[in-house]
């Protein structure tokens, strides 16, 4: 089953020299920073295509990379197989075979049979058009490509994900859903009559208000593999992995009560907030991702029209409503 991915780094090809000049201004990050790189795995870093930047962490002592939903490395690439090669780890090496694939693996621009070819740090393997480089476990530059991803993908204001991020969580986790038959579910909400906010008592309060929602919701409702991110302005996207809509519908209902029960205190005033909350499930016959979204956007609509402050539910096919 493959990983949840981790923030891409942006579309540009990384130098991995820049490690060094990112830390050496601050000794003392530097520090702190060898010292976590001790407890990375292994893993190999998409340096040239989708998902770009991610680093797939080598946890099994048998992994398969392809383009197959279902692969413990999914790569978006439609030049390579489903099931293209195989890491395998033993004896203390790291070894990658390839799985008869069309278009072969390539190891430093040498074609890699089926037998296992070790992997030493900083090799390249190519795969249909994708390029990933291999660091073995403790590797400083496993960091920073961790932090250089979560940067670009880190909504600036709230500190939580972007909708660039989102989307790519998204796409990701609905060709798992679909390939593994699990269950995904998803919610979307927005501030109620958040301009008023703004007009009545400035833009200052409008980011607080903003600020104060994104950490009332991470720290206090959402497990650690849940995706949160803000969509834009006031529109808020929650990603529910193997999650049914009972449990998705429930979670909306206390993420709403949490809301309205929150002290919104801005310089000693306590601010009005609310929101609108759509939940929508993935069932059979949903055919894409903007699909699941369509529905649980238009569920927050519904919320609204019918007085705010409220949850429903969306069913994807038919476009029925229910309200809570």
């Amino acid at each position: 089953m493959p990983t949840l991915p981790d923030p891409p780094a942006d579309s540009e090809d990384v130098d991995a020299h820049e490690t060094t000049l990112q830390f050496e201004s601050d000794p003392n990050t530097l520090v702190q920073e060898i010292e976590k790189a001790k407890e990375q795995e292994a893993c190999l870093i998409v340096i040239r295509g989708k998902p770009q930047g991610h680093r797939f962490f080598l946890t099994r002592d048998e992994m398969i990379i392809g383009r197959d939903a279902a692969a413990d490395v999914y790569l978006a690439d439609d030049g390579i197989s489903r099931r293209h090669a195989k890491i395998t780890r033993r004896d203390g090496a790291i070894l990658l075979s390839d799985l008869g694939s069309a278009n072969g693996t390539y190891l430093n621009d040498q074609r890699v049979a089926g037998t296992g070819m070790p992997l030493a740090k900083e090799d390249m393997l190519r795969i249909g058009t994708s390029i990933l480089k291999f660091l073995p476990a403790g590797e400083l530059e496993i960091i920073f490509y961790g932090n250089l991803g979560a940067a670009a993908h880190t909504d600036a204001l709230t500190g939580i994900y972007n909708k660039g991020y989102f989307m790519e969580a998204l796409s990701a986790e609905f060709k798992r859903a679909r390939a593994l038959h699990i269950d995904l579910s998803l919610i979307f909400f927005d501030l109620d009559h958040f301009k008023g906010i703004n007009d009545t008592f400035g833009h200052d309060a409008g980011d607080y208000v903003l600020q104060q929602v994104a950490w009332l919701v991470r720290n206090n409702l959402l497990a650690p593999l849940n995706i949160f991110a803000r969509y834009g302005g006031e529109e808020f996207a929650i990603l529910l992995a193997n999650t049914r809509g009972s449990e998705a519908l429930a979670l909306a209902e206390r993420l709403r009560a949490a809301v309205e029960a929150h002290a919104f205190l801005y310089d000693s005033t306590r601010l009005p907030v609310t929101c609108s909350i759509g939940v929508a499930t993935l069932q059979l016959g949903i055919d894409s991702p903007a699909t699941l979204l369509k529905a649980a956007d238009l569920a927050g609509y519904a919320s609204k029209r019918s007085g705010r402050n409220r949850v429903t539910m969306a069913d994807p096919l038919t476009g029925e409503l229910a309200g809570r």
